[in-house]
């Protein structure tokens, strides 16, 4: 895409996001698991994609995350899989631009959504009675955080970072 191209779509996203109001944000779907049989976790492997509806009436942003943690040798530990909505509220008489919500999509909304899906990973980790995982900062134009923390309670609040392997598009 053309840096004149690219320029365009912004200004049509900006105009998309001008004429929607976000209207709800929530879990569609969520789904923890800890294998009984494995040690520690020592690596996250962390996913995620995203979708978008768009139509005169209804613009939605889904988003499905992953993440599988594994011990030192790669046995699975646990994996936590969430589905997040976003809706917005398309104002009367504005006609919504595809490749616009394609963009928001991985954009705009991928930020709406992202606070959701680290607390959710954060409190259950915890409730499945593994040190709380942290995703890292989400930094703009990136999909994936910056990195994964693993805080062990054990240390007394002294947080040991994972080693993290991207698996986003």
């Amino acid at each position: 895409m053309s840096d004149a191209d690219q320029e365009l779509l912004k200004q049509r996203v900006r105009t998309m996001l001008a004429h929607c109001e976000m209207s709800n944000v929530r879990v569609l779907d969520f789904s923890a698991e800890r294998f009984d049989d494995h040690g520690e976790p020592f690596t996250a492997h962390i996913s995620s994609e995203s979708s978008y509806r768009v139509n005169e009436h209804e613009f939605r942003n889904r988003y499905v995350w992953t993440a599988k943690l594994v011990d030192e040798e790669h046995s699975p530990v646990a994996e936590l899989n969430a589905t997040v909505l976003i809706e917005y509220d398309v104002h009367e008489g504005f006609e919504p631009d595809a490749e616009a919500a394609d963009a928001i999509a991985g954009s705009t909304g991928y930020f709406a959504a992202y606070p959701y899906v680290r607390e959710l990973f954060q409190s259950c980790t915890s409730r499945l009675q593994l040190d709380p995982m942290v995703l890292g900062m989400l930094l703009a134009d990136s999909t994936s955080p910056r990195g994964v923390t693993l805080t062990r309670i054990s240390d007394y609040g002294n947080a040991e970072d994972l080693e993290t392997n991207d698996v986003s598009p």
